[in-house]
């Protein structure tokens, strides 16, 4: 959750130079740490592995959307105390540009700071690479560069770019590759052009996009991947959405019911979703930020296998012990909560397995 994401860059150009002088500082950093190290991974710690964990944002990117400048030893005193061994940093999402080379840059910027920290602080953090997802062919060439030479855990996206969802024909050749690279691709929910302030008279300060248009995001984006086969047709992408999906678990029934809908019926259905809906959605995976309420959790559960939900805090939006105090608070079996705690991550990112 946390503040609002930003939309268009307005002036593209107008901090060119600052742009390229942080990014060349930071990647002559970074490939000076290459020469140290040989990007083996770090001997894995023990505890619970965040998969929602904001980082940054990088130097001259603005402050971030936490209560406080993100940093991290700050960040690693929160984990200490709440028992996490790893947060699998997410430093975007990245603003939509209407300059592709700037956004290309951004990207690059995102992604090589993102894992210095990793390398300054070895176990303790991992990498969602950023994309331009405005830029396919940018997009392309990042995924190649964030897997083959930052040795990243997976990507971190948006619910939605512009008028985009995720399931969106232009977006096609991404999914492609990152089905083929057999992806971990975390899905962060954010502002989209139908609901704003500008659209809903009620989304005034304090209430903002993350109250109930971010949960609502999610399952747009889940259903625009749905409808427009990219669940089918990409199985080797391995989707995290946050916050326990949003509000989709509460509409897989009830879309499974428009059988008996004439609007809609049995036979439109089943060209929609051919495996049905809950077969789609049980491929699905989720981490647990805002959503460890009993409530929350009982509906995931009955529509996903308990090795398909992950541990996630929403740092620094929240505070780790927000998140550990309700999930410690959940009735479950032993297996099941190691299996949320760590294990279920270990299977998507072998990077982080002892």
């Amino acid at each position: 959750m946390g503040d609002r994401q930003r939309g268009a860059d307005a002036s593209p150009g107008s901090h060119s130079r600052r742009d390229f002088l942080i990014l060349t500082l930071i990647e002559a950093e970074f490939l000076a740490s290459r020469q140290r190290s040989n990007a083996a991974p770090a001997t894995p710690r023990k505890g619970k592995i965040d998969v929602h964990h904001h980082v940054g944002p990088p130097p001259g990117e603005g402050r971030g959307g936490g209560p406080v400048e993100w940093s991290p030893e700050i960040a690693i005193e929160d984990m200490d105390r709440n028992g996490v061994a790893t947060g699998i940093g997410f430093p975007g999402p990245m603003p939509v540009s209407t300059d592709l080379e700037r956004g290309r840059k951004r990207a690059r910027l995102y992604n090589d700071y993102g894992t210095q920290i990793g390398r300054d602080h070895p176990g303790r953090f991992g990498l969602f690479a950023a994309l331009p997802m405005h830029d396919v062919e940018g997009s392309l060439k990042e995924i190649e560069y964030a897997l083959d030479i930052l040795n990243a855990d997976g990507f971190g996206i948006s619910t939605s770019y512009g008028e985009s969802w995720l399931g969106d024909p232009k977006l096609r050749p991404i999914f492609e590759e990152l089905n083929r690279r057999k992806a971990v691709v975390f899905v962060h929910p954010n502002d989209a052009p139908c609901c704003t302030p500008a659209t809903l008279s009620y989304e005034t300060q304090p209430i903002s996009g993350a109250w109930i248009e971010w949960p609502m995001n999610t399952a747009r984006t889940i259903l625009s991947l749905m409808v427009n086969g990219n669940l089918r047709q990409f199985p080797d992408v391995r989707f995290i959405f946050c916050h326990a999906g949003g509000v989709m678990p509460l509409l897989i029934s009830r879309i499974a019911g428009f059988t008996d809908w004439p609007a809609v019926g049995s036979e439109r259905l089943n060209k929609m979703f051919p495996n049905g809906i809950e077969a789609e959605f049980r491929t699905l995976y989720f981490e647990g930020a805002q959503g460890y309420a009993p409530e929350n959790m009982q509906a995931l559960t009955k529509l996903v296998p308990a090795s398909h939900i992950l541990f996630g805090t929403d740092y620094n939006r929240f505070p780790i012990s927000h998140s550990e105090k309700l999930f410690d608070n959940l009735k479950l079996a032993p297996n099941v909560k190691r299996g949320i705690e760590r294990d279920n991550a270990l299977a998507l990112l072998p990077r982080w397995r002892g």
